[in-house]
């Protein structure tokens, strides 16, 4: 009988183990954006939906070598010509929440849309993302292959030759401290195979010319006369919130508050320089710029705003 009653209980979890399983899987399947990895992996063909995988974010033989997260929205049809949009995050460092609001846009423009998440330093230091590691907390330049643009094209390249894409450049977006990334990615990496840029509602700038010193301006930095009237012929689209007036979350030290009270204008006279600079040099001036009627600092109008500015190229 003791036997009997063991293999009865042993039977009986054999029957509560399926539906415990299912029940697991059903949790997940309600309360989680599918389709998306359980964990990051690196450099493989992308699943349709959302996808989460790995690069290494600095060069190979770098000894300070770490791994970067991205995510990437990939529509149900798509084409191996589909073109490939970047969208760079804010302070929050949340790329998921900005991958969101551009999912619809993918949907219905064949668009291919990857979201890095760069980690937030214990410091608070703006150097390693919103100045692009271009130099260190020591004010030391890194080698350009260690640059957080450079790690934008790995992800492009990888991305490409995993998927069998044909696109030869790609469209990047950033708002707040992802347009500080996204303009000063366009002034340190002009050769990139960015073709469009979006910065929208960024809080401070490198402006193009040679009278502040780096990361105000270009004084001091690894550029020359020529890079910036490539800088310049760019497609740069300077995006700003009619209402973005306020000073939350705004860098306030002597040479910024030179550029501007506030982000609106502050992006109005980074504008005005790159146009003045070009009429100095007289190069090709290839900048706009968009004041969005309503919008404040919301990177949600924002990409909206951006999506309308790229439908309408």
């Amino acid at each position: 009988m003791v036997l009997g009653s063991k293999k009865r209980i042993r039977k009986s979890k054999n029957k509560i183990l399926p539906f415990l399983l299912f029940g697991i899987l059903f949790f997940t399947f309600v309360n989680c954006k599918l389709p998306i990895s359980l964990s990051p992996k690196v450099s493989l063909p992308l699943i349709r939906g959302i996808d989460t995988l790995e690069i290494q974010r600095f060069s190979v033989d770098n000894p300070n070598n770490e791994n970067l997260t991205y995510y990437t929205y990939l529509p149900d049809t798509v084409n191996n010509s589909m073109q490939i949009l970047f969208v760079m995050h804010g302070k929050d460092r949340n790329a998921m929440d900005y991958l969101d609001a551009w999912k619809d846009f993918a949907d219905s423009n064949n668009f291919l849309i990857i979201a890095p998440e760069f980690p937030e330093l214990i410091s608070g230091e703006t150097f390693d993302y919103q100045e692009g590691n271009i130099w260190n907390k020591n004010h030391q330049w890194n080698e350009k292959k260690d640059w957080a643009f450079a790690t934008i094209e790995r992800i492009f390249d990888d991305v490409k030759q995993n998927n069998a894409l044909v696109a030869d450049s790609f469209y990047i977006f950033g708002h707040s401290a992802g347009a500080q990334f996204v303009h000063r990615m366009i002034t340190f990496m002009p050769e990139s195979s960015a073709k469009v840029a979006i910065a929208a509602n960024a809080g401070w700038y490198t402006f193009p010319n040679f009278k502040e010193t780096f990361p105000y301006g270009l004084n001091e930095a690894p550029l020359s006369t020529d890079s910036l009237k490539l800088i310049l012929s760019k497609k740069l689209f300077i995006l700003l919130g009619e209402n973005d007036t306020k000073k939350g979350f705004l860098r306030e030290t002597e040479k910024a508050n030179k550029q501007g009270d506030d982000r609106l204008e502050r992006g109005e006279n980074y504008y005005k320089a790159g146009k003045n600079e070009a009429y100095s040099l007289n190069c090709k001036f290839n900048w706009k710029i968009n004041i969005i009627d309503d919008a404040d600092h919301n990177y949600i109008i924002m990409s909206k705003a951006a999506q309308e500015i790229i439908l309408n190229l």
